[in-house]
């Protein structure tokens, strides 16, 4: 008898081990992002990640030009490489700032990040599914958006904490303005483009950004997190450019004039140029797999700065009409360069009544763990 209560109690105990064991520990968010984290356990500091973006640009740009299908003299794949220019040429201005340990370093990794996300929205226009160039694309943004996180003005701000001075409190009051200011023109500008369905879901998407800045809390964390937002905002602005069709260009292009940052932000906070040789963790995959020379980076990057994409009047129109003939343009597919680690809106609160001593997430966490 004492043998089969043991039994039992073994059984019992051994049912009770399994279903702990079974139960998640977390949300299945959380769960992924622990598997993301654990997928890498690379360091970078500053220069590596600068080496790191130069080599998925130029495998990117590489495989680009081997794809005869992405010629850069096709009207519809000219978005791409203007994008693509501006990335390389901003990589450029941030690898001189590195070396002088100036601001050019700050600003060029900032505009990098827009043209980034200006370029992930012109590839849709390209139609391609060449593997090749948007892998590489994924790996160049996820090198940016570590640089951006880690070694920015913005996060020496969040290193030194502490509340918003006065002048942060009225600048992020300013910003929220200006983005009330951007839900309206959008507003009306959705009504003259119900039809467009491409522009209409770029729309949808700028805005829900604006409506999250407009709620956020009156704190350090959600105000670089905000600043961090705006970057991918006006990539999205600038990217979708190229879907407006002529009736509404003009009043499309206005919601670019709040855009032109002023870099005087960046000589108010100091900046401890040390901690750019400080490594950190990096949970996404920047590594380029396949070999490429030095004599090939400096080409392929030599190509995408100095080559001319301009695009004509007729040009511009010509994209514009077969993107509404697209069904590939009007929804982000498998071709997509778009990564889950791109979504800088979940550094923000969702919640308008949310602490104002806290903010759920952090941008910068995200775009490093996401």
């Amino acid at each position: 008898m004492k043998k089969f209560v043991g039994l039992l109690l073994c059984l019992a105990l051994s049912f009770f081990i399994t279903a702990r064991a079974a139960k998640p520990s977390g949300t299945p968010a959380a769960a992924v992002k622990t598997a993301q984290k654990n997928a890498t356990e690379q360091k970078a500091d500053a220069e590596t990640l600068l080496d790191d973006a130069s080599k998925a640009l130029a495998a990117m740009v590489k495989a680009a030009r081997a794809d005869k299908g992405l010629d850069p003299k096709t009207a519809k794949n000219k978005p791409f490489w203007k994008s693509t220019q501006l990335v390389a040429n901003n990589l450029k201005l941030a690898q001189t700032g590195l070396q002088a340990k100036s601001n050019d370093f700050f600003k060029g990794i900032t505009e990098a990040r827009q043209a980034e996300e200006q370029m992930k929205v012109d590839w849709q226009l390209t139609d391609s599914e060449n593997s090749n160039v948007i892998e590489n694309g994924k790996k160049l943004g996820h090198a940016i958006d570590l640089l951006r996180a880690n070694y920015s003005k913005e996060a020496a701000r969040k290193k030194q904490g502490g509340e918003l001075t006065a002048q942060e409190k009225a600048e992020f009051e300013k910003i929220k303005a200006q983005q009330e200011d951007l839900l309206a023109k959008i507003s009306k500008l959705e009504k003259s483009a119900q039809k467009d369905k491409a522009l209409a879901r770029g729309l949808n998407e700028i805005q829900k950004q604006a409506e999250r800045i407009t709620k956020q809390p009156t704190t350090l964390d959600a105000y670089i997190a905000t600043l961090y937002l705006l970057d991918l905002q006006a990539g999205l602005i600038r990217g979708y450019e190229y879907y407006v069709d002529k009736p509404w260009r003009a009043g499309y292009l206005r919601l670019a004039d709040w855009i032109t940052r002023y870099y005087t932000w960046y000589d108010k906070v100091s900046y401890d140029w040390a901690w750019v040789d400080t490594s950190v963790d990096v949970y996404e995959d920047v590594t380029v797999l396949e070999a490429i020379s030095e004599q090939e980076i400096s080409s392929e990057k030599s190509y995408a700065q100095n080559e001319s994409f301009d695009m004509s009047d007729a040009e511009q129109e010509e994209v514009a009409g077969e993107k509404d003939t697209n069904e590939a343009v009007a929804s982000v597919g498998g071709d997509s360069m778009e990564d889950a680690s791109d979504e800088a809106a979940e550094g923000l609160s969702d919640d308008a009544s949310s602490d104002e001593n806290a903010v759920d997430e952090d941008i910068g966490d995200d775009d490093e763990a996401e």
